[in-house]
């Protein structure tokens, strides 16, 4: 999950510098104020928020403007309330429990309950399993320590229906608000400043809660009233401040891998579903003297569980989809390297071999020549030929060049056929062939030439069932120490020429002091 970093401009900055400035500054007369009328001063940042929310949409725009509207609405009915009860505390006198105030608190959290979810819907769009399975387990866990610390307390006081029904209602409701807060948290990708005030307002809003109620339910009286009234104060201020803020117009994304939680969240619920085993050890506020407490308790730790078993259960089949997609990808990875390869050895052949017989071209030829003359002595002998078909010419213009075409892939055949596997047999170009032998004695290499001719006396059965007889004339040169491709191509051509001129179809064999073709 990252952070939106996007440069602003300071004036667009300095309205929620302001309201914050301003607001800090009643939050600080209201901690130094000894006077009773300070209990004024909260529904001021409580009814500022109904203004600020309006002008931060105003300025800025966002996307979807109804969960802001609708948190707007939700703070005119929890400003009222301030007002009333800084009232009654100004006159120095009781707040009636209940009465106006708490249905007007209460009414403004469904609001805020409503808002959340536009909010919820508008940021992380579509409901994730994963994530609803977390905030889950974070409502659940702290559930369990709401009964253990405030509603369970509540339940054994001597309140009556009406009184206790509204005690319960609070944390209750804070529960709502604690889920919305956990989804909003768990599933949003984009954290941008407006969206961090936003949770900031929450989570503040919620612990100033559950310091008061808390206390109020274990000790009948509101320990440390001030500082959840300063908190209280605190969280609508960042409300105000999230709505002003220009990120507040940023686009937002969902989190990915919601199917993956971080080590740290899961250490986080699983320390979660012990608290209420704890509670139950370490006997907390005599819980074990109560079987109902426990009982309820142990439910919702078992509720936790499965829970929990559940989450793994998608970690495990995220983790299988993960090796699933790792195997595809592998699978993809490696056909593409075998196609690269085949496409490489393809690209090779094509580079080193002629595209119509499929033999070694001139450039192949030149590097086995290259390789195999520079090894030549008199005890390791080698023979280059290089044979010219007699006749092909007219072949190729009496009965087209597709005939002739297929008159030299037969002549490839004939030719691979009479020769080792450790020969070379080349095409160099247009009827002129190529052929290299190692290892070979004079006899031996008379040999290849006599069974080269023999294999042109059969006919060439071409298509529509036409046969042509083509004779065939060679050059040799047989190496017996050292030289250069070019020197031999010279002289196989050379001992070529003598041949052709003698009456074709016939082989000749270079001899040192016999003079070239252009002499």
């Amino acid at each position: 999950m990252g952070k939106v970093h996007v440069r602003l401009d300071s004036r667009r900055d300095a309205l929620v510098w302001a309201y914050a400035a301003a607001g800090t500054a009643v939050i600080v007369t209201y901690v130094v104020t000894s006077s009773a009328k300070r209990y004024l001063l909260p529904e001021l940042i409580s009814g500022s928020v109904v203004l600020a929310i309006p002008v931060g949409v105003a300025r800025h725009r966002p996307r979807s403007v109804l969960p802001w509207y609708l948190l707007a609405a939700a703070m005119a009915p929890f400003a009222a309330a301030d007002t009333i009860w800084g009232i009654y505390q100004v006159r120095g006198e009781e707040v009636p429990f209940p009465g106006v105030a708490d249905l007007l608190y209460l009414g403004s959290y469904l609001m805020f309950a409503a808002g959340l979810v536009a909010l919820a819907r508008h940021r992380t769009g579509r409901l994730h399993w994963a994530g609803l399975l977390d905030a889950s387990i974070v409502t659940l866990g702290f559930a369990t320590l709401t009964w253990a610390f405030v509603v369970a307390p509540y339940l054994r006081s001597e309140l009556s229906a009406w009184p206790l029904a509204v005690s319960l209602a609070y944390p209750v409701t804070d529960l709502v608000l604690l889920s919305l807060t956990a989804r909003l948290m768990l599933t949003t990708g984009t954290r941008t400043p407006s969206f961090l005030l936003c949770v900031g307002w929450l989570l503040l809003l919620l612990a100033a809660d559950g310091l008061y109620y808390g206390t109020m339910a274990t000790n009948g009286t509101a320990i440390a009233q001030n500082v959840s009234e300063i908190a209280w104060m605190a969280s609508s201020l960042l409300l105000g401040a999230s709505a002003l803020h220009p990120s507040v117009a940023w686009p937002t994304r969902s989190a990915e891998d919601q199917e993956r939680p971080r080590k740290r969240r899961l250490t986080v619920l699983i320390a979660l579903i012990l608290m209420g085993p704890s509670a139950v050890l370490a006997n907390v506020g005599g819980i074990r003297e109560h079987p109902t407490d426990v009982a309820v308790v142990v439910t919702m730790t078992a509720g936790l569980s499965l829970l929990l078993v559940l989450r793994l259960a998608l970690l495990a089949q995220y983790a299988q989809n993960m090796a699933a997609e790792a195997h595809a990808h592998a699978h993809r990875l490696a056909t593409s390297l075998r196609e690269q390869a085949e496409l490489q050895k393809q690209l090779s052949h094509q580079a080193t071999h002629d595209p119509l017989t499929g033999l070694a071209n001139r450039a192949l030829l030149s590097e086995r020549l290259e390789s195999a003359l520079g090894r030549c002595s008199a005890l390791f002998a080698a023979g280059l030929l290089i044979l010219d078909i007699d006749g092909f010419k007219d072949v190729n213009d009496t009965l087209g060049h597709a005939v002739g075409d297929k008159l030299l892939i037969d002549v490839a055949q004939r030719l691979m056929s009479r020769v080792r596997e450790q020969d070379m047999v080349a095409r160099l170009g247009g009827d002129e062939f190529a052929l290299v032998v190692e290892g070979v004695d004079a006899c031996t290499l008379h040999d290849y030439t006599a069974r080269i001719l023999d294999s042109f006396k059969d006919p060439f059965t071409l298509a529509r069932g036409q046969s042509v007889c083509v004779t065939t004339s060679i050059g040799a040169r047989r190496i017996t120490e050292p030289t250069t491709p070019t020197e031999a191509l010279r002289d196989a051509d050379t001992a070529l020429y003598r041949a052709k001129a003698a009456g074709k179809n016939q082989a000749a064999f270079f001899e040192s002091s016999q003079p070239g073709p252009d002499a």
